[in-house]
């Protein structure tokens, strides 16, 4: 729970017994309110203001100001009030309405995930109404000047079946899913049968079939500053089919993923790797396909005085095969380069290289522990036509600082400074941010529901 700062259980003795223990379990939680301001210019700033366990029950309510004055609408607000655990349900209800410069949005989600071993179903609930976007989800692959109205409605349901393992630590299940997801435009830019093709209006039929294995093991100073980790290795593999009924064409959908995760335990060394490919079979021709390819890795904790340094790296390849004429990737997502925001840069297909050493300190100052950084990023990107080596190349480098006090559910603060030596013309070389940031998330091989393989 993003309240929770650490939890463990007591086994204690039962008095006169051989076979029978107590088991208690301890949490601590953290301070509940929390506040988060972004500054990446003197004419933009961002302001929230929520709270993660709300009257002590474990709701979630934000608020978020912002202020732009480039912009027509100068002022936008977004709110999210979030209830977990339904009356015992483990479903989970949010409620979000959005009114700023980029959208109108107004929201309501219902979902229940496979959170442990023992659950058998899962499913969720989503219907949006979305006015004057200009686009469709975060880190859409295309540029669009028309403000797009659209409704969007979703509904998955899944079910786990465990599977016998000799190893009880690193059990694993077998997942069936099925999902329905359409959406319809109101407004948009003129669509015809090969116009505009990412705006036509369309349904999806999914259905998947995964298998995972999990294990666990505990660490600390990764995405932390102290609080105890427990780091997910294990793999999943999953197969996508489907079927998509379109404003003026029908085709089917195939798309498989396998990741993996090993922890090397002489080393103390943990990489990821992940292979993804999908796409859609239209009267027998492969169309909107992807292909990923992602390693990632972090090393063990070094001593250097009072410091303690890691090594991050994250290699990911991404490549568009037949995507729409309007369909296009960048580099400033966040599986591109931090800071950069140039949004002429794409193609349709790029290589990034991040790579990061943090040096966690021991010092700290109203209970916030310190950690510096500097960082890397590289990154080609062009059309895929012809070796991605080929292309055009960026980079950028810099450093911070980051402060995190673990007895409170504040972001990570942090402050960036960064270098563009291979910067477009117009595109300013220096750029600062400060803002706060959510920790990082393992991959950790959990099914959701079944998903077209992003683009992105």
């Amino acid at each position: 729970m993003s309240y929770v700062k650490d939890a463990y259980f007591r086994v204690i003795p039962v008095l006169g017994s051989h076979t029978l223990v107590d088991l208690q379990l301890w949490v601590k939680d953290q301070f509940s309110w929390g506040a988060n301001m972004k500054v990446g210019s003197l004419t933009s700033t961002d302001f929230e203001i929520y709270n993660r366990n709300l009257y002590g029950l474990g709701h979630e309510f934000s608020n978020s100001f912002e202020f732009d004055s480039n912009k027509d609408q100068k002022y936008g607000y977004t709110g999210r009030y979030k209830i977990r655990n339904i009356r015992r349900s483990y479903i989970d209800a949010t409620f979000t309405y959005q009114n700023t410069y980029e959208k109108t949005v107004v929201q309501i989600d219902l979902d229940r995930s496979f959170a442990t071993y023992n659950t058998k179903y899962a499913g969720g609930f989503t219907l949006s109404q979305t006015m004057r976007s200009d686009e469709i989800q975060k880190d859409d692959p295309i540029i669009n000047e028309i403000p797009l109205d659209f409704n969007y409605g979703n509904i998955w349901f899944g079910r786990s079946y465990k599977i016998k393992s000799r190893n009880q630590f690193a059990r694993k299940k077998l997942y069936l899913a099925g999902r329905i997801a359409s959406r319809e435009f109101f407004e948009r830019p003129e669509v015809g049968p090969t116009l505009n093709q990412f705006f036509h209006n369309n349904t999806h039929y999914l259905a998947s079939l995964s298998l995972s294995q999990i294990q666990y093991y505990k660490s600390n100073l990764i995405y932390n500053f102290g609080r105890t980790e427990d780091i997910p290795y294990g793999s999943l593999a999953q197969i996508t089919m489907g079927y998509e009924d379109r404003e003026f064409s029908h085709r089917n959908y195939l798309g498989l993923d396998f990741q993996k995760a090993i922890y090397l335990n002489k080393s103390r060394t943990y990489f990821f790797n992940r292979v993804a490919l999908g796409g859609y079979f239209n009267s027998k021709r492969f169309e909107q396909g992807v292909l990923l390819g992602q390693t990632k890795f972090f090393s063990r904790i070094r001593n250097l005085g009072p410091l303690r340094l890691r090594n991050f790296a994250d290699l990911q390849y991404t490549l568009g095969i037949r995507r729409f004429p309007e369909e296009f990737i960048s580099l400033i997502t966040d599986t591109g380069i931090r800071g950069f925001s140039k949004e002429d840069v794409i193609g349709t297909q790029k290589l990034v290289l991040n790579l990061e050493t943090v040096a966690f300190t021991p010092y700290t100052l109203g209970g916030f522990r310190f950690a510096f950084y500097t960082f890397a990023d590289m990154g080609f990107i062009g059309s895929n036509n012809k070796n991605i080596l080929r292309e055009k190349f960026y980079y950028g480098v810099g450093f911070g600082i980051r402060l995190r006090n673990e007895n409170l559910v504040f972001k990570t603060i942090q402050l960036r400074l960064a270098f563009y030596p291979k910067a477009p013309s117009d595109f300013n070389q220096f750029e600062y941010q400060l803002s706060g940031e959510e920790r990082p998330k393992f991959n950790n091989f959990r099914v959701t529901q079944p998903e077209v393989i992003p683009f992105e």
